[in-house]
């Protein structure tokens, strides 16, 4: 079990991902309209982005938490996407891991299932 942090611009799209990765048996937060503040002692296990809407709002949150110290080791997540968008992501993010809606909740599995630095 991970502490997600679900970042997707429409409540709409939003909440049947995050309704798969609860039933993963993650715990799961949600924005869809501006990413609110993350506090150090509230940062979650693992981050996720959609890049289904807004990816350029998405890039610049995943941006903000590589580049604090403590949000380093945080794994990174970015879901769906136009290839375009798919792209420019994986050019400037390359360590972080890219997949569909469908494999996600199997992915944050793997990520959560990992040891920490």
């Amino acid at each position: 079990m991970a502490r997600v942090t679900y970042i997707h611009w429409s409540e709409a799209e939003a909440r049947p991902v995050a309704d798969r990765l609860l039933a993963a048996g993650h715990e799961v937060t949600v924005h869809w309209s501006q990413a609110e503040e993350m506090r150090h002692e509230t940062l979650p296990e693992v981050l996720v982005i959609s890049l289904e809407r807004l990816p350029s709002h998405g890039r610049a949150v995943a941006q903000w938490l590589w580049g604090a110290r403590y949000g380093r080791a945080i794994p990174i997540v970015f879901v769906g996407g136009h290839p375009d968008r798919v792209e420019r992501a994986r050019l400037q993010f390359p360590a972080a891991v890219f997949c569909g809606e469908h494999e996600l909740a199997a992915v944050v599995s793997g990520l959560a299932a990992r040891p920490g630095p």
